[in-house]
């Protein structure tokens, strides 16, 4: 049993066929979000494979992207300014944990 009309079905997935790039950014902040919480409880070694797959995640788009036949230029854009910044999180955390560290050693 289905809550939506077939209609709306197929339109919800064409959506997303059509926009892949928000499947893709909603999956690497999944995986980035529980490097965050490895962070937090101090493992830094999971901290950082968590937050690589997600990385991994939005350069596998990328490469799909540019292979693809119909390149959507704005999308592959978007996707690398999003690994942009978690690579930006991902040192500015590595800095203030050092910080830390020196602060209480």
């Amino acid at each position: 049993m289905t809550l939506l009309a077939p209609a709306a079905d197929s339109s919800i997935v064409e959506f997303f066929n059509n926009h892949l790039v928000l499947m893709a950014l909603t999956a690497s902040a999944a995986w980035f979000y529980a490097g965050k919480d490895y962070f937090r409880k101090g493992n830094l070694v999971g901290a950082f494979l968590w937050q690589g797959i997600a990385i991994l995640i939005l350069i596998a788009f990328c490469i799909n992207v540019v292979l693809s036949p119909a390149r959507s230029w704005f999308s592959f854009t978007l996707a690398i300014v999003a690994i942009g910044v978690e690579i930006w999180l991902m040192q500015k955390w590595c800095a203030m944990k050092d910080d830390a560290a020196d602060w209480n050693g």
